[in-house]
Parts: structure tokens; C-alpha cells; sequence
């Protein structure tokens, strides 16, 4: 079963994903490694700890910006053929993510919604 924790824990591996790609794999060769570094870092550790916390407001905001990550990867795995194992990865993590968390969300507004119903009425008995 799908829970919160999948997409907790792709978000974290995203992190550990770009310290990676960007600091020890494929270093960027026209800008400074620690420029790069913290333009792909910034943006996910401002909602690291919301999002460690499973809170649902922080793992919506994290999503939005983890729209321009998808975007990114994709970009890279299409033209730059030796970071493409990096980019499906990164699109793969992105991809758990989003998919954890629509799951979870969509099975609370279902509880919420079984919450909200009366319970069916029983027809009167004839005898």
C-alpha cells in the first residue's frame, strides 16, 4: 500500500540525488560548484522539515517546486545524453512523490466523505 512515508522518503533521496549529480558526478563546468549546489538545494531544503513532519500544507508547496525539478530532468535526460541515468532518476523520485501524495490525499477526502454521510436508513418493518 501507497503511504505518506513514500513520499517522504523520495524527497529526501531528491536531495541526497542532487548533492550527487551536481558535487561529485557531473560538477557543473561553467559555474561555480557551490553556486549550483545552492540554486538545486535552497528551494528543497526550505520545506525539508515540513516535509519530514508530514505536513500536508509543507508537501504541497514542496510539490510546486518539485514541478521545476521535473522539468529540469527532463530537459537533461533529453539532451544531454551523459547525466540521462541522473535525470530518470530525478524524474522517477519526482514521479513517487507526486503519486504518494495524491494517493493519501485522495483516501482522506474519501474518509472525510464517508465522515460526512448519515449512515443508510433502514426501510420500517412490516409484520
Amino acid at each position: 500500500m501507497i503511504t505518506i512515508q513514500w513520499s517522504k522518503w523520495s524527497f529526501f533521496a531528491l536531495i541526497a540525488l542532487q548533492v550527487a549529480w551536481f558535487g561529485w558526478l557531473y560538477p557543473p563546468t561553467f559555474w561555480p560548484k557551490a553556486m549550483v549546489l545552492a540554486i538545486m538545494l535552497i528551494p528543497l531544503l526550505t520545506v525539508a522539515i515540513g516535509v519530514w513532519k508530514l505536513n500536508m500544507r509543507t508537501m504541497v508547496v514542496a510539490g510546486f517546486f518539485l514541478l521545476f525539478y521535473f522539468s529540469y530532468a527532463v530537459s537533461e535526460a533529453y539532451a544531454v545524453p551523459e547525466v540521462r541515468p541522473m535525470a530518470l532518476a530525478q524524474i522517477a523520485l519526482i514521479t513517487v512523490y507526486f503519486v504518494a501524495l495524491l494517493s493519501v490525499r485522495r483516501a482522506q477526502k474519501a474518509a472525510q466523505k464517508a465522515q460526512q454521510q448519515p449512515p443508510p436508513q433502514q426501510p420500517p418493518q412490516q409484520s
